[in-house]
């Protein structure tokens, strides 16, 4: 049966079947969605396309990748960039093609002469070695909330969203661009602190657009002044409900408004019949914020990279130089910005 199986290389924003394919494809994550392909292409200049595996004229398998070329770090395939995880994906409509659906993407990448880095451990594909290692977060949803909430391993975390109740918190959830830059505000003062490398404001505003499309919000914690105390940036897809960003002001941290902002979410996504909430992946020396998932009840999976080439990753590091991390957390916030504009592209 799996002679019949065709490979086709198409483009996954524009052409209509690929989005077929991801409603037929239990495992596609909003990463695999053409929105966010038409975001990292609009902000980054990325050539994507999707190595489909047909049956007749039927998608039952593929793979997105974008062409990331780079003077810095040179030439690189990468399914996807800034996606925690983002693996190939199939249909059950031919339930026995996995080991076709490998051979595609192995002999594809060799086609391209280029490495490919896929976000997703993938050990069964010939020739593959790691080219990083993270934890891998996700909490089981149920339409009971309390079901979830019975797996949360300390009861501090209700007692800290209560508190953030009684000092006036209270959540927001919406979609418009002035949501998106309240949260952006707070991005810059939480990824100055953390000495970390900030996307472009155009490219979160560009969320509004996979919001436009049901595919996500922004979640705040606001306090009686309308001031923003916590926020994040969710995805949503598919039954997954996917946590992309989060920022904090410090300031307001004795509040507890993270407790409410996760809390509420969890509750939120119960409701919707959602099944998933992907906390993303976690350094494996951060031991801090893998505490931090797990006392919300979260299962822990070792997440690799997976490499394929000729020669062997040149590096596993974040790709953040010290010297940058230093200027970032002692200059003003345009600092954060200048190097996220200059590096971001060549560390995707």
């Amino acid at each position: 049966m799996l002679s019949r199986l065709t490979t086709e290389r198409l483009d996954p924003i524009d052409d209509a079947r690929w989005r077929g394919f991801l409603d037929a494809a239990p495992g596609a994550l909003v990463f695999h969605h053409p929105a966010w392909l038409e975001l990292l292409r609009g902000e980054y200049g990325f050539r994507i396309e999707a190595w489909a595996l047909r049956d007749g004229g039927e998608i039952v398998g593929g793979l997105p990748v974008a062409d990331v070329r780079s003077r810095l770090t040179g030439r690189r395939l990468v399914a996807l960039p800034f996606c925690d995880v983002c693996g190939p994906i199939a249909t059950p409509a031919v339930p026995d093609a996995q080991p076709e659906l490998d051979e595609m993407i192995v002999s594809e990448r060799r086609r391209a002469g280029v490495p490919l880095d896929i976000h997703e451990r993938l050990p069964q594909l010939p020739g593959a070695t790691s080219s990083k290692k993270f934890l891998h977060h996700v909490i089981a949803l149920d339409s009971d909330p309390e079901v979830v909430e019975r797996n949360f391993t300390t009861s501090a975390l209700k007692r800290g969203a209560r508190k953030a109740e009684k000092l006036g918190l209270r959540m927001e959830r919406r979609t418009d661009v002035g949501a998106l830059d309240a949260f952006y505000e707070l991005h810059l003062e939480t990824r100055r602190h953390q000495g970390v490398p900030i996307q472009s404001k155009r490219f979160i505003r560009g969320f509004a657009k996979l919001f436009a499309e049901g595919l996500g919000h922004v979640a705040l914690v606001v306090d009686g002044s309308g001031e923003v105390n916590a926020a994040a940036v969710f995805l949503a897809f598919k039954g997954t409900l996917t946590y992309k960003y989060g920022a904090s002001r410090r300031a307001a941290l004795n509040k507890r408004p993270n407790n409410l902002l996760f809390l509420d979410s969890i509750r939120w996504g119960c409701a919707q019949g959602l099944t998933r909430l992907d906390l993303g992946r976690t350094d494996l020396d951060n031991e801090g914020l893998r505490a931090f998932k797990l006392s919300w009840g979260a299962a822990e999976r070792e997440l690799d990279y997976t490499w394929l080439s000729d020669s062997a990753p040149a590096g596993r590091g974040s790709g953040i130089p010290a010297i940058a991390q230093t200027a970032i957390r002692r200059g003003p916030p345009i600092v954060g910005r200048a190097v996220g504009k200059a590096l971001y592209r060549h560390v995707a």
